[in-house]
């Protein structure tokens, strides 16, 4: 039995230790993906607080996981759309919901940044909304495409696919791609 499939049925169980090892090892990474779609700490860790209620209560009426960091983020985002569109039903509406995820790249100061970070900001400001999203998961989280389809809600291979076209957009933003060795390794890593 894996680590997290150990942690999570226990976790399910209501044992204390487990409870409090999920909360405390994912709250973090939990609000800063959370962040990303609203930049309102307080409506974040909110969202995370009714997330953990929410699972807390069902208890053993939980699915079961070995991924419990995926299954905790796709939760959160699906608090995140409900809360955000709760005054309207539509299923377009949630479809839309801004994924608004800033780099450390940029967040430097301007003038303190050379050419090159400065065409790479300018390259990732030009990616969509759910470009930006899928580079956080795969490289700043580190998440399987299998994940990503599943927080994403795309199908099969399409993770592979979104990655790829947002590397590409990335490349094709950058005058010279041949300065930036990680964008011309990024494919379908």
């Amino acid at each position: 039995m894996t680590k997290d499939k150990e942690i999570w049925e226990r976790f399910k169980a209501g044992d204390k230790n487990a409870l409090s090892f999920v909360y405390f090892q994912y709250f973090n990474s939990m609000f800063q993906y959370g962040i990303k779609f609203r930049d309102d700490a307080e409506f974040v860790k909110d969202c995370i607080h009714d997330v953990f209620v929410k699972l807390i209560q069902a208890g053993e009426r939980l699915s079961s996981t070995d991924n419990i960091r995926f299954y905790l983020f796709r939760a959160l985002k699906n608090k995140i759309y409900k809360e955000i569109y709760k005054d309207k039903k539509e299923e377009a509406q949630m479809a839309h919901l801004e994924f608004t995820a800033r780099f450390a790249l940029e967040e430097e100061p301007e003038d303190e940044a050379g050419p090159k970070e400065r065409a790479l900001v300018r390259a990732l400001k030009n990616l969509s909304d759910r470009q930006r999203e899928i580079i956080y998961l795969r490289y700043e989280c580190g998440m399987e495409y299998e994940e990503i389809c599943g927080i994403m809600n795309l199908k099969n291979d399409s993770a592979r696919k979104l990655v790829f076209r947002a590397i590409k957009a990335l490349k094709d933003n950058i005058e010279d791609p041949i300065q930036f060795p990680i964008l011309m390794i990024l494919k379908f890593s």
